[in-house]
């Protein structure tokens, strides 16, 4: 896998100057998703109005691959997925996000042996480990190219029988309809649902490799 970067701890006007020019000039990713963790822009993940999507994927896990499954989760912020799915309920999970902020906080709150967390870029993600389950909860929009990676990097990391999870937004921004049909030229849905709260509406979906 990539190197994690370490997360630049502030040191003072020179430390915000350089910020700001990573965030607003460079527009580097790290910099960026930093900048909104480390502002707090994320703690509503873990709100009332996000409690039903978390437990769909969560219950998807649980139901299709209760055997302990090995689970891989693309954008994982914080780890709170981690949390929702339940150590009991697999056997190793691996969250990777960009965010070194986002991932040292998972690590501190919900790492163990069981529990791991890196801090890399899914667009550079390479592993030779196999997974029963990867999930892209409101991350798949940040894959470029999106179905190509999917088919290439992402689908061997699954073992023979294993499963996509992704999640996405219906909002207009999302343009999910479009992304769909792109994602579903690659992969049989296996199943799907809706998810509707006061705040939003998601698509969930598990999908399978259609060469599998």
């Amino acid at each position: 896998m990539s190197d994690s970067v370490p997360t630049a701890k502030s040191q003072g006007p020179l430390a915000s100057i350089s910020s700001f020019f990573n965030r607003k000039i460079l527009r580097t990713d790290r910099s960026r998703w930093n900048y909104q963790y480390e502002k707090g822009l994320w703690d509503g993940l873990e709100n009332l109005d996000e409690l039903a999507r978390f437990s769909v994927l969560a219950g998807y896990v649980q139901f299709l691959k209760p055997n302990s499954p090995a689970i891989l989760e693309i954008g994982c912020g914080e780890g709170i997925m981690a949390q929702r799915i339940g150590r009991k309920h697999y056997g190793s999970y691996l969250g990777t996000d960009v965010a070194d902020t986002a991932i040292e906080r998972a690590r501190q709150r919900f790492g163990d042996a069981q529990t791991q967390f890196e801090a890399v870029d899914m667009n550079d993600l390479r592993t030779e480990q196999k997974f029963d389950i990867i999930i892209f909860n409101e991350a798949i929009y940040y894959l470029e190219p999106m179905v190509d990676k999917l088919v290439t990097q992402y689908a061997p990391m699954l073992k023979p029988d294993g499963l996509l999870i992704i999640s996405m937004n219906t909002g207009r921004h999302a343009n999910s309809e479009a992304r769909w049909k792109e994602i579903e030229a690659g992969f049989a849905t296996v199943d799907s649902t809706f998810v509707k709260t006061d705040k939003n509406g998601w698509d969930v979906k598990v999908l399978r490799p259609l060469a599998a």
